[in-house]
């Protein structure tokens, strides 16, 4: 059967608009990895330790995931969540009564926003409660709260420009304090004081800059897609100064591999192909994606 022109450009605006309200429903669902609650997702390895420990710590994940999710880390009032993902790993340094731990830790928001810290250190008594007090500091519990502030720092940049700073300072201030006052627990507290001060820093402001385009255009995605697209183009070019400055740096490297497939569906049914033409120079790992864009 033909169709009329009229018929084909109605079908066509169909299709784009069913593509456009998928790629609106994608975006709902990772939306909540933008937000301040927390809820987590917490997995240990405790197959190094002895199965004395073993059994002493089986609720240790629970208590875990408690510390995290009912934590005061923010005032949000759409408390709205960030999804964590934890996975520890313990082996036992235990000296006469005092439980010991050598640790490590990767976290992330299970989306683009990821640490992990080989470096750790510290008293667990199995049984006692985990609780979070700000300006107490405690060779397990600051880890945890570092790393939790780091990840709302990048979190909040996203809804404002360097609007995570004071979760950056709170990491630093936990770091300060830790650095100095955890007596035996203090390994790895001076590359942590390295790690926020770096994010703190001007040299990281222009990636951090970058990050709060991208994601005020990822906001208009579904009600002005000329607009979102815009802000993303003025985003990837943010980050084409950044690689030029330091080709080598993790963190745009990272902001690439967790954002390369919501660029090439902003810009598939754009007229104008050049954000995906510095993507192409910039992620040359996914080169062939980007071309079977731009040649269509």
């Amino acid at each position: 059967m033909n169709l009329s022109k009229m018929e084909n450009t109605m079908l066509y605006r169909l299709h784009n608009a069913f593509q456009w309200l998928i790629w609106a429903l994608f975006i709902l669902f990772i939306a909540p990895a933008w937000s301040q609650r927390i809820e987590s997702e917490v997995i240990t390895d405790l197959q190094t330790l002895p199965q004395e420990k073993q059994d002493k710590l089986m609720d240790f994940v629970d208590r875990v995931r408690q510390f995290l999710d009912g934590s005061p880390w923010c005032n949000d009032p759409w408390n709205t969540p960030v999804y964590l993902n934890v996975t520890l790993r313990l082996e036992d340094m235990s000296s006469g009564a005092e439980e010991r731990y050598k640790g490590t830790i990767i976290i992330s928001n299970s989306y683009d926003i990821q640490f992990s810290d080989l470096r750790w250190r510290f008293a667990y008594q199995s049984g006692d409660p985990i609780l979070y007090e700000e300006n107490n500091f405690d060779s397990f519990t600051s880890v945890l709260a570092f790393y939790v502030n780091m990840i709302l720092g990048g979190e909040f940049d996203k809804w404002g420009t360097l609007a995570g700073t004071p979760y950056y300072e709170k990491a630093r201030n936990i770091a300060e304090q830790s650095k100095f006052g955890l007596g035996r627990f203090i390994e790895g507290w001076d590359r942590r004081l390295d790690l926020v001060n770096y994010f703190l820093s001007d040299i990281h402001r222009p990636f951090r800059e970058m990050v709060d385009y991208y994601f005020y255009g990822l906001s208009y995605i579904g009600e002005d897609n000329e607009r979102a697209r815009k802000h993303c183009a003025t985003a990837i070019k943010m980050l084409d100064r950044i690689v030029a400055k330091d080709p080598d740096n993790e963190y745009t490297k990272g902001f690439i591999n967790a954002h390369y497939q919501e660029i090439v569906e902003i810009y598939r049914r754009a007229l104008n192909k050049e954000p995906l033409r510095q993507m192409l120079v910039l992620d040359p790992d996914h080169e062939r994606i980007y071309r079977d864009i731009i040649e269509r």
